[in-house]
């Protein structure tokens, strides 16, 4: 405990509020950190929309519904090219 000559220990030291505090009562902080994480928020989103939106046919196969449209137009791909392919069953073969 600071100690002063002109206070005895029946009268203990008188301090204020703003000298107790050591700084003023602004709410600086406060602001700052609402605006900066008000800006963090909208630079995330920004960020999460564009990179949604330029997606190209490769990348959207990283999600779980990229992945099922790729394999069934991978389905529909090996059907068509075994229809080519694999003789057509209701032919008549051809007379020797």
């Amino acid at each position: 405990m600071h100690t002063d000559e002109t206070h005895t220990t029946e009268s203990p030291a008188v301090v204020d509020k703003t000298d107790a505090r050591a700084g003023s009562r602004e709410g600086v902080v406060r602001w700052v950190l609402l605006i900066s994480l008000i800006l963090a928020i909208a630079a995330l989103t920004v960020i999460w929309v564009t990179g949604a939106l330029t997606q190209d046919d490769v990348e959207s196969q990283g999600t779980a519904t990229g992945r099922i449209e790729a394999q069934n137009e991978n389905r529909e791909d090996l059907a068509e090219q075994a229809d080519l392919v694999a003789p057509d069953s209701n032919a008549v073969p051809a007379a020797e």
